[in-house]
């Protein structure tokens, strides 16, 4: 078996799947008729982040309906059984969609069809700066109201010049109720409340400075998580080769390492083409991958029973490569 084909076979987790961003091109064939609306989204000319924003707010224009959110979550789900992703954790901005639905009524359509398809998927909620106060409080009461129920975790988004600082008090809130949270760093720590990142599940790091030590003192000591989006960072330039790229001097440090697709269809990748391109570049091997995937699933924040169950899948799943 070649590495190719032992890398497409290992059961893979993808703990940033963004929703809107990932809905399969099939799908968008069915919800739209508009053939400028399909090329629009679907063209493979590179991308700038303004064309990037616009397709997203395409794909968000084509979900007006819970039947048309239905159909796009199934086929999502589909994709990711395709692409043997055994858990995924998926990003879900409920601003995104139509104002003429209702937010939890749109949450509830998307959990009626994971529990239908009985796959092992969970949702982080996307709580977004530029929204007004209102409506931040009201998708935390949502993520209240489903944690553990479908609901796995909240990412903070923010501009890459913003701080978190005026936002303690919801992370202070999220602290006390032992809520998992994520939180982006486009930045340095410098005058930044480093309380928010200690407490953080997970650190997306977007990136190309080598984070500093003050900053690397937090990951090894709290053991968090950080993510390392290539296809996003290379696609927009955000360091020129990925050779110079300091993530594997991190993963050598121990420091857990996570590697993730985002947008599957608006950046057309998947987590076999993530791996593809760090077995060529970097000195990896399965054990490695086998080592760092068996971390991550220990990580998670799920049911131990399923927890338990996805690692003993995944451990045969690997043995039968080796």
């Amino acid at each position: 078996m070649t590495l190719f084909e032992q890398l497409k076979s290992i059961p893979k987790v993808d703990l940033h799947v963004d929703f809107l961003g990932s809905i399969p091109k099939e799908t968008i064939d069915k919800l739209t008729t508009d053939i400028k609306i399909k090329d629009t989204i679907l063209s493979e000319q590179p991308l700038s982040i303004k064309d990037y924003e616009a397709r997203r707010e395409l794909i968000s224009n084509l979900l007006e309906t819970y039947e048309q959110i239905k159909i796009a979550t199934t086929d999502l789900v589909t994709k990711l059984l395709n692409d043997n992703i055994m858990y995924a954790e998926v990003f879900l901005d409920l601003d995104s969609f139509s104002k003429k639905l209702n937010k939890k009524e749109i949450l509830k359509v998307i959990l009626d069809v994971i529990k239908k398809q009985k796959v092992n998927i969970n949702f982080i909620l996307i709580l977004d700066s530029t929204i007004d106060e209102k409506e931040i409080y009201n998708n935390i009461d949502i993520l209240y109201e489903y944690y553990q129920k479908g609901i796995t975790g909240v990412y903070f988004r923010k501009s890459k010049q913003e701080i978190l600082d005026p936002y303690k008090a919801i992370f202070d809130k999220f602290i006390k109720d032992k809520i998992d949270y994520i939180v982006l760093l486009d930045s340095r720590l410098t005058n930044q409340n480093k309380e928010i990142y200690y407490n953080a599940k997970r650190i997306i790091y977007n990136s190309m400075e080598l984070p500093d030590e003050n900053f690397l003192n937090i990951i090894r000591e709290t053991k968090i998580l950080l993510e390392f989006p290539i296809t996003y960072q290379s696609y927009f330039n955000l360091y020129d080769e990925l050779s110079n790229h300091f993530v594997y001097d991190l993963y050598k440090e121990n420091i857990i390492t996570i590697f993730t697709t985002v947008d599957m269809t608006l950046l057309d990748t998947n987590l076999l083409n993530e791996y593809c391109k760090l077995f060529n570049v970097f000195p990896f091997n399965l054990h490695d991958l086998v080592n760092l995937t068996l971390e991550i699933l220990n990580k998670l924040n799920i049911n131990d029973e399923i927890k338990n169950n996805l690692i003993m899948e995944f451990k045969e799943k690997a043995n039968e490569l080796f």
